[in-house]
């Protein structure tokens, strides 16, 4: 530890980036240790969703908002479970960060701010995205955080691991050590700052933190907890596993690794909805084409491991759009060559293939096929009844539960300050990003842009006024 930095940033991602522009631009001597060999992080992997109230785009758009109706609006939308003082911090400084992020060259997509999309709405037109996801992010990020590596103003360093917390015999941290390409090393700061991501590419330490659900993740694969453990060790509080709702609805392309979950694209806002879903015991259990994304994830989530299997016939493989992100042909192909795409030539083989009971297969299929006849479904209420499932062969889709985020992460206080067991922040640490936990910006729910735009307003933040040096 021959130097010290004022500013320790732990990752350079969404939160990262705007920490260490804002610190770097205030003074500061910054330290940036990314573990990725690239800036970036999961802007790589988000949709890119932001939102804020009072900001200039709603101002020339006519809307009036306010944080307190973006607080209320969240809390109802996440049936009032998230952290209320991390979400106050928020809706208080996320329309700025818009505006600033504007100022730095980002340009919302045509049509934004829109009240809802891809989540349950917001009450007011606040949400909104880059047209190019969140790389729209990135790429006004990148040319202001350039400049000040190129001017020495923070020193980056890419392919360095953070291992643990440096701490004194007061339990301060002191600064970090760190695996780099030429070995270990310790470097020493006045100010720590974990924006190092959240846990669900380590299989492992998802299996402590959330025991109950099981992993099939679409995430940056450097979210690996390494701040969550480091922080642990230091006696942080890590909680909030409970606070957990699965992206609806994916597939492992490799059974055998769990963080190679893919999309499906069962929606109904993006395509019609042809097959049924079963479940374990071969019956529907929900409205396929129900209107609330809220309502068609937590049915799902309600299934043991959260599987269920989309049936369908030749007839609607045929004519219906496909059900992954491939073309159709691709799509197709699938059936037959991959193990979450089964086909047989009877309904008794695609329940024998699917461990399915055939009995209550086909009683669901007869149901649903009157249900259809009639125009009418009146145990679940689908409204696109376009064909029977009669004609073989019989195709079906393993689906289940994806996560894309974290559930659990640091305790922080109004200063974003971590907190240690005995309720007081461990002196000279912060937390910003999804190492916080998806729970704690957003609860148990989707709500538009409270995962993102945490990150970015609370990166800059710390960086423009709540570290000290």
């Amino acid at each position: 530890m021959n130097q010290t930095w004022d500013v320790i940033v732990v990752g350079a991602g969404s939160a990262g980036l705007p920490l260490a522009i804002r610190a770097a631009e205030r003074g500061a001597r910054v330290l940036q240790l990314e573990a990725d060999y690239r800036v970036g992080g999961t802007l790589f992997w988000s949709s890119g969703q932001i939102a804020g109230a009072g900001t200039r785009l709603q101002k020339q758009h006519g809307i009036v908002d306010s944080p307190d109706e973006h607080y209320r609006d969240a809390q109802r939308i996440a049936h009032g479970r998230i952290d209320p003082t991390v979400l106050r911090l928020l809706v208080d400084n996320a329309g700025a960060t818009i505006d600033w992020l504007m100022d730095l060259g980002f340009e919302p997509a045509p049509g934004t701010p829109v009240a809802g999309e891809a989540h349950e709405a917001y009450s007011t037109r606040r949400y909104l995205w880059g047209a190019n996801k969140a790389v729209s992010i990135l790429e006004a990020l990148k040319p202001s955080h350039e400049r000040l590596v190129r001017k020495g103003k923070i020193d980056l360093r890419l392919q360095h691991r953070l291992l643990s917390l440096v701490t004194d015999a007061r339990g301060a941290v002191r600064g970090v050590r760190a695996s780099t390409p030429n070995g270990e090393f310790e470097f020493s700061g006045r100010n720590v700052v974990l924006a190092s991501g959240g846990y669900a590419a380590n299989p492992e330490l998802w299996r402590t933190l959330t025991p109950k659900v099981p992993l099939c993740s679409h995430v940056n694969p450097y979210s690996r907890g390494d701040g969550l453990l480091a922080a642990s060790d230091a006696g942080a509080v890590v909680d909030g596993s409970e606070k957990f709702l699965c992206t609806f609805a994916g597939f492992l392309e490799d059974p055998a690794d769990p963080r190679s979950g893919n999309f499906l694209a069962l929606s109904p806002n993006s395509r019609k909805v042809w097959e049924i879903f079963v479940d374990a015991k071969g019956r529907r259990f929900m409205q396929e084409d129900h209107p609330s994304i809220d309502y068609r994830e937590r049915a799902l989530l309600r299934q043991p491991g959260m599987q269920m299997f989309a049936i369908l016939d030749h007839g609607i493989l045929q004519n219906a759009s496909s059900m992954t992100l491939d073309d159709l042909s691709s799509y197709q192909a699938r059936f037959g060559r991959h193990p979450a795409f089964v086909k047989a030539k009877t309904l008794a083989g695609l329940a024998q293939q699917l461990g399915l009971p055939a009995a209550n297969l086909r009683r669901t299929i007869a149901d649903y096929n009157r249900a259809v006849d009639l125009g009418n479904d009146r145990q679940w209420g689908k409204q696109f009844l376009i064909r029977r499932i009669e004609r073989a062969p019989f195709y079906a889709i393993r689906a289940q539960g994806i996560t894309v985020l974290s559930p659990a992460g640091l305790k922080v206080d109004r200063q974003l300050r971590v907190l240690g067991g005995n309720g007081r922040p461990i002196p000279n640490l912060y937390a910003a990003g999804e190492i916080l936990g998806f729970g704690r910006t957003s609860g148990d729910a989707f709500v538009g842009g409270l995962s993102l735009t945490p990150a970015l307003t609370f990166g800059r933040i710390l960086g423009e006024r709540l570290l000290n040096w």
